[in-house]
């Protein structure tokens, strides 16, 4: 390899490095603007789906956790967001169902089909995030079983604590 081709090797790296960290950059501010834009209950339930998802995704990145959305078009199998986060023994596998409702409650079909999911998927943990509540029947549901149900209140909160 002569000289010049090494200073052009070095010039591409810094290049794509530079990219790759101005690409990381809009994408966290982003978000970001998406956490400062949704910190209300009235906000909350006029967010279209997308944006619910990404805001679910930025909220679960700033509690450590790497997120992936679902690259599927369509229907998505009850899974709107892989996650984990590594332990010092293990990691931890979770996926995330975000229910974007204005005045629906959630209702335990959903739970039920994410509790099959986390079998079916082999994960540790499930969140169902929405934007409404969940009915009586969900929580009790849930009791020892590691499904976290974030309803509205639960959610702003956390919007708050992090943004």
């Amino acid at each position: 390899m002569t000289q010049q081709q090494i200073y052009q090797a070095i010039l591409i790296f810094f290049t794509l490095f530079f990219i790759y960290k101005t690409i990381i950059l809009i994408y966290s501010l982003t978000h970001r603007n998406l956490l400062s834009r949704y910190h209300s209950e009235k906000k909350l339930k006029k967010i279209s789906w997308e944006d619910f998802e990404r805001l679910c995704m930025e909220l679960f990145a700033r509690d450590g956790w790497s997120v992936k959305g679902n690259d599927t078009k369509g229907a998505d199998g009850g899974v709107d967001i892989w996650m984990s986060k590594k332990g010092l023994i293990s990691t931890t596998k979770a996926i995330v169902q975000c229910k974007r409702y204005e005045n629906t409650f959630v209702g335990i079909k959903v739970v039920r089909e994410m509790y099959g999911l986390m079998y079916e998927y082999e994960v540790d943990r499930v969140y169902i995030v929405t934007t409404s509540y969940f009915t009586k029947e969900c929580y009790k549901f849930v009791k020892d079983k590691n499904i976290v149900l974030i309803d509205i209140k639960e959610l702003l909160k956390l919007i708050n604590s992090k943004s």
